[in-house]
């Protein structure tokens, strides 16, 4: 890793944890400016690597750019779920294409598909009553997303990068998080719970291109 990526990095992190403070103690007006800035961060390490492949790391920054476009939907005062949820949808299916790029690694794909499912068998079932009760129009919208996800984890994985995997794995379990403290039953905490485990799988899906 160059040492303008190293640097690069660094001053993300430094922002991320800005933005974890201002979650915890609900300073709006600093996560309005650091969540944004995050993920221009993370563009910023991606475009500052030397990359496996040039390909996937195109895909990357997309999608990226998308993440970026769905935690302002999701941040803002109005509700504006299904616009956030619309635009993550994306940004996995362009993690997705960007994984494609490499050789694919079929053990570490079946392995990665199966650790998908099981998650989803843990946390869907929950998510799904709720929304049929409370919210059926999102039903089917949810269902599509959760399974681009799992298709998203499985091309992780079936990079052979056990850091693309990890990164995906968090992104997956933070986005659970959000689902079920919105939908199922409030989680302590929840929005540090979310927003940690979600910036951390962004950073390792960013580290993994150079693995």
């Amino acid at each position: 890793m160059s040492g303008t990526a190293l640097v690069l990095l660094a001053g993300t992190g430094v922002v991320a944890i800005a933005d974890w403070v201002a979650v915890v103690a609900s300073t709006r007006r600093l996560e309005y400016v650091a969540k944004p800035a995050v993920m221009i961060g993370l563009i910023a390490v991606a475009l500052a690597l030397r990359p496996t492949s040039p390909a996937e790391r195109a895909f990357f920054v997309i999608a990226l750019a998308l993440g970026m476009a769905s935690d302002v939907f999701l941040m803002l005062p109005k509700d504006m779920f299904v616009a956030g949820l619309v635009a993550a949808l994306v940004e996995h299916i362009a993690y997705i294409a960007g994984f494609r790029a490499r050789n694919v690694n079929v053990a570490l794909l079946a392995i990665a598909f199966v650790v998908a499912l099981a998650s989803v068998a843990v946390f869907l079932p929950p998510i799904y009553r709720a929304l049929r009760n409370s919210s059926p129009k999102l039903v089917a919208p949810v269902i599509v997303y959760v399974a681009v996800f799992v298709v998203m984890v499985a091309s992780a994985g079936g990079t052979g990068s056990l850091v693309a995997l990890g990164g995906a794995l968090l992104f997956f379990y933070s986005d659970a998080i959000l689902a079920w403290n919105r939908f199922v039953r409030p989680v302590p905490s929840s929005r540090i719970v979310n927003i940690v485990p979600y910036h951390v799988g962004e950073a390792l899906l960013v580290l993994s291109l150079v693995t």
